[in-house]
C-alpha cells in the first residue's frame, strides 16, 4: 500500500465566475467524510433487524486555510461563494496524471474567519453536496 504525504495534496475550487482556482498553497488541512444510510426493512413481530444496501449516500468536505485577502485568494474566493454552487477537485496525492481525484458539485454552507491574538489568521469552510454524487476518478 502506497503511503502519501499531505504536502503533495492538491485542491481546486471554482470561484463565483466559474474560474478554477488552485487553493493548495494556502490550505492547512482537508477532510472528506462520506456516509451512507442503511435503511431498515424489519417487519412487525420480527426479532432481528434487516438492513438494505444502497441507502442514501452523503459526503461533506471541510478545510482550514491561511487567511489571505488579496484578489483571487482565499477570502475573495470563499466570500463570493457562500450559499452558492461551485465545483471542487481534490487530489490526495497531487494532480499528476493517473493519480486519484475526487470531485463534485457542492454548496459552500459555512465560511468562518478565525483571528487569534499572536496566531496566524485562518479560515475554515464546509462544502456540502449540491447535485450529483461524489466522483472518484483519476487526473487526465
Amino acid at each position: 500500500m502506497a503511503r502519501i504525504t499531505a504536502k503533495n495534496a492538491s485542491f481546486y475550487l471554482d470561484d463565483s465566475s466559474a474560474t478554477c482556482r488552485a487553493m493548495s498553497g494556502r490550505i492547512n488541512s482537508v477532510t472528506l467524510g462520506q456516509s451512507a444510510e442503511a435503511p431498515e426493512v424489519t417487519s412487525f413481530g420480527e426479532g432481528t433487524r434487516t438492513r438494505l444496501n444502497d441507502g442514501l449516500k452523503d459526503y461533506e468536505l471541510t478545510f482550514d486555510a491561511f487567511y489571505d485577502e488579496a484578489s483571487n485568494q482565499v477570502d475573495a474566493i470563499l466570500s463570493g461563494l457562500i450559499g452558492g454552487s461551485t465545483v471542487f477537485q481534490l487530489g490526495p496525492s497531487g494532480s499528476t496524471s493517473t493519480l486519484v481525484k475526487y470531485s463534485g458539485c457542492v454548496v459552500l454552507t459555512d465560511y468562518t474567519i478565525n483571528l487569534g491574538v499572536a496566531d496566524a489568521a485562518t479560515v475554515s469552510m464546509t462544502l456540502a453536496p449540491r447535485t450529483g454524487s461524489l466522483t472518484r476518478t483519476t487526473w487526465a
